[in-house]
């Protein structure tokens, strides 16, 4: 990965991605699987002093990576959780403004419950953006059948975006689908 590129998706590209798919300055934001912050940061920048980011991983060593690039662009409103699916249940009810699903789907043991505890976390209206890269091989649905499962937990499927975005830490064009609670 040619670090030029990742600066300048952490620091121009990400920010207008996140805004373009509805985060806003003040939000709440979990950005579940997050790795290295691909997401997260550019999310702090955008939440500005006023939001917050919640970063989940089961990667130490990833969210050390986030918290050592968080630090370096002087954002403090990123929180760090090692964890899975059952550690984000110690959230209050309707306190996130979004939650990013990206690429962790296919990942996911009981895609149902952690769907079940977003929804509960998401304030009325908040959003779900999920970005699905996996479904056929790993999940074995097409995008439809995605977009049922996660309608089935009571989400409206708001929007399909075609963004360029990252994956794996490279560029790529994708979908990303926002439904709303």
């Amino acid at each position: 990965m040619n670090p030029m590129i990742m600066t300048q998706w952490l620091d121009h590209q990400g920010i207008i991605f996140l805004k373009e798919i509805g985060l806003k300055k003040g939000d709440h934001v979990l950005d579940f699987g997050c790795r290295h912050g691909t997401y997260s940061i550019p999310a702090s920048k955008v939440v500005g002093r006023d939001g917050h980011v919640f970063a989940v991983d089961k990667n130490k060593d990833a969210l050390e990576d986030l918290l050592t690039k968080a630090s370096k662009n002087n954002l403090n409103n990123i929180s760090t959780i090692t964890g899975e699916e059952a550690d984000i249940q110690g959230f209050d009810k309707h306190s996130l403004d979004m939650v990013l699903l990206y690429d962790v789907l296919h990942l996911i043991d009981d895609r149902m419950q952690l769907l079940s505890t977003v929804y509960t976390l998401l304030k009325p209206q908040g959003i779900l953006s999920v970005y699905p890269r996996h479904h056929r091989e790993y999940m074995n649905m097409t995008v439809d059948e995605v977009i049922s499962e996660i309608e089935s937990l009571g989400f409206q499927f708001e929007k399909r975006y075609l963004k360029n975005i990252m994956h794996d830490d490279t560029p790529v064009e994708d979908w990303i689908f926002n439904f709303r609670k």
